[in-house]
């Protein structure tokens, strides 16, 4: 069997939506739902929940492992999507609540659901060097009969079809981020990028370097983008955060040793607060920033609006910048 626990495959960001024919086997469509990438192992004992790092996230998401325990076979992994749905739209804000109460069960908490679209192993048999097409008949096979906390991703192989999900997702705002397109006949690489994600939103995941104010409490947020190479260039500055996203912030950083070569003599201003200086810290905690199309040799003019922190990502999984 596929063990506990594994690295996911990944996506890299593309500027248009790919052809029919731009991957081996040809391509398939599937939504890309504003979630928390996670994994499912269901074994004799029950299910155990992973997270893209690859933490076990068991005690927050009961309810999904309990669902997989009683309704999926022994000896199946699967990768997907933690979605917790109000009205009708994933709700990402739920979803990190959840995360906050480990090993609780809070009063009027919201059901969460796994959306499964790829399999890693089925009846103890490692299926990652099937063929994508192969890959998806056997998850269909497993999911048949699941109930609503265990769903199975839409795919389409048609792009037309596939243009009217952004359409329609984007006009009614109902959670989709974008596509992501896979070749029917790759396997299943673990850590490889080479899955495709093609966005809809004005938004970008950015990698926080430094802040204003302090760590515990910081007022704006210094970010970068990476290159080719892994290596962080400064891209720009928020606005001033809420005391709501102070706290969500602060706990989720950690004060660098060391200064980062790119935020040196950035010369950064913030309105009337004027010139203050910049507190490093490590470099691994990844948010999603909303932006104008102010962009000048690699950096926005213009301070972004934090939407959110993305905890469940790597820098690595930043776009690169070009």
């Amino acid at each position: 069997m596929v063990s506990f626990p594994q690295d996911p495959m990944l996506a890299r960001h593309v500027a248009s939506l790919p052809e029919p024919t731009a991957l081996s086997g040809g391509c398939v469509y599937e939504p890309k739902l504003d979630g928390y990438r996670a994994m499912l192992f269901v074994t004799d004992e029950g299910c155990r929940v992973q997270s893209r790092r690859g933490h076990d996230i068991t005690d927050e998401f009961r309810d999904v492992a309990a669902a997989a325990a009683e309704h999926l076979p022994t000896g199946v992994v699967l990768d997907g999507e933690l979605v917790v749905w109000t009205g009708g739209a994933p709700d990402f804000g739920e979803l990190q609540r959840r995360l906050g109460h480990a090993g609780k069960q809070r009063i009027g908490q919201k059901p969460a659901s796994f959306v499964a679209f790829d399999i890693l192993s089925a009846a103890d048999n490692d299926v990652r060097p099937a063929p994508l097409r192969v890959r998806r008949q056997l998850l269909e096979t497993v999911m048949d009969g699941a109930p609503p906390t265990l769903q199975l991703c839409a795919q389409t192989d048609d792009v037309a079809v596939a243009r009217e999900w952004m359409t329609a997702f984007a006009a009614a705002d109902l959670g989709m981020e974008g596509l992501v397109v896979k070749g029917a006949a790759t396997a299943y690489r673990n850590g490889a990028r080479e899955w495709l994600k093609y966005r809809h939103r004005d938004t970008v995941e950015v990698v926080v370097g430094g802040v204003s104010g302090s760590l515990e409490a910081p007022g704006h947020l210094v970010f970068g983008l990476p290159d080719a190479d892994g290596e962080l260039s400064f891209a720009g500055t928020t606005t001033e955060l809420s005391p709501a996203q102070r706290r969500e912030i602060g706990a989720l950083l950690e004060t660098s040793d060391t200064e980062h070569t790119w935020l040196l003599d950035i010369g950064t201003r913030w309105g009337r607060a004027g010139r203050q200086t910049v507190l490093p810290v490590v470099a691994t905690l990844v948010v999603e920033i909303s932006v104008d199309s102010s962009m000048q040799d690699g950096r926005w003019r213009h301070p972004a609006k934090l939407v959110r922190a993305r905890p469940d990502l790597t820098p690595s999984e930043v776009q690169v910048r070009d």
